[in-house]
């Protein structure tokens, strides 16, 4: 079999957005914040400055494999690219008709899973393990965002196991492998920033409403309808910034956090956005994320 440039470039371009790696932002922010609170708490470096990096290149990759795994089994079984091949022969697998590239875009899920609980197993090795749980946790929550047979997106937990997996999860995760302790503080902190995760999966529920309606697919929007779904955008944006000044006011955090009030006009947009009917806000929500958790890293980072 021969391929030529334009199939290699048209595989490289669906493989790119399987992959999505503009979101993989979400995995990199939390683990950032999570290595900075465990530095405010002087726990981070150990004395050896070799096993301290190679411990923290391990997380990030680790965390990148596990979000690039849920992304990819989400467009796998929700059939993405099927539409973007509808002429290529398909193949039955898992119950499902699917091209070969579908094949190959499962099959990378579950390498990255494979990779994600190797990286696991080493990082037990020099933390606790406690560790463990963690882990199974962060790869059933992988898979069963969107695979079958849990689907939890399909039953109105999509926003609350992304802000889970990707927010607490993996900060506390992170905490664990430089202090093998568990610890409610981390996640705290951290509670602000990480509910820019759910604020993200609400913006795209927003928007796929009546598809998924039509569809079936119970999302959290679906089951409550648009209006709520709106509310509780709203409501999250509310206690991120909220939260964020209660715990500066307490000591919890530098004041240079209060910095995350810059972002103000983004999010208003933002909601703007998500308020308006038949219109996209995931965009400008994904740059609210971004810039409500660079400010909350640089405030970390400046005031520890």
């Amino acid at each position: 079999m021969t391929f030529s440039k334009d199939y290699c470039v048209k595989l490289g371009k669906d493989l790119w957005i399987a992959l999505r790696p503009f979101s993989l932002t979400l995995a990199i922010a939390s683990i950032t914040l999570g290595l900075l609170v465990t530095h405010l708490e002087g726990k981070l470096f150990s004395g050896d400055l070799s096993l301290d990096i190679l411990k923290m290149v391990l997380i990030y990759v680790g965390s990148i494999l596990s979000q690039s795994c849920a992304n990819m089994i989400n467009d796998f079984y929700e059939g993405s690219f099927k539409y973007h091949r509808s002429g290529e022969k398909t193949y039955k697998f898992l119950g499902y008709q699917r091209t070969a590239f579908d094949l190959l875009v499962f099959t990378l899920s579950m390498l990255c899973l494979v990779g994600f609980f190797i990286i696991g197993a080493i990082l037990i090795q020099y933390s606790t393990i406690n560790l463990l749980y963690i882990g199974i946790a962060g790869m059933i929550g992988s898979y069963a965002y969107t695979g079958e047979p849990f689907v939890y997106k399909r039953k109105g937990l999509g926003a609350i196991l992304s802000f889970i997996l990707m927010g607490p999860l993996m900060i506390l995760g992170t905490y664990m492998v430089f202090t093998g302790e568990f610890s409610l503080r981390p996640i705290i902190l951290t509670i602000p920033a990480g509910l820019m995760i759910p604020l993200l999966m609400m913006s795209n529920e927003i928007r796929d409403y009546e598809r998924d309606k039509n569809l079936g697919i119970r999302t959290l929007t679906v089951i409550l309808g648009e209006k709520a779904g709106r509310a509780i955008f709203i409501s999250l944006l509310v206690i991120a910034y909220a939260m964020t000044t209660i715990l500066v006011i307490t000591g919890d955090l530098p004041k240079l956090t209060l910095l995350v009030y810059l972002t103000l006009p983004v999010a208003i947009r933002a909601y703007n956005k998500v308020a308006m009917p038949k219109t996209s806000g995931i965009r400008i929500t994904n740059w609210l994320h971004i810039a409500f958790n660079t400010a909350t890293i640089l405030a970390l980072i400046l005031g520890s």
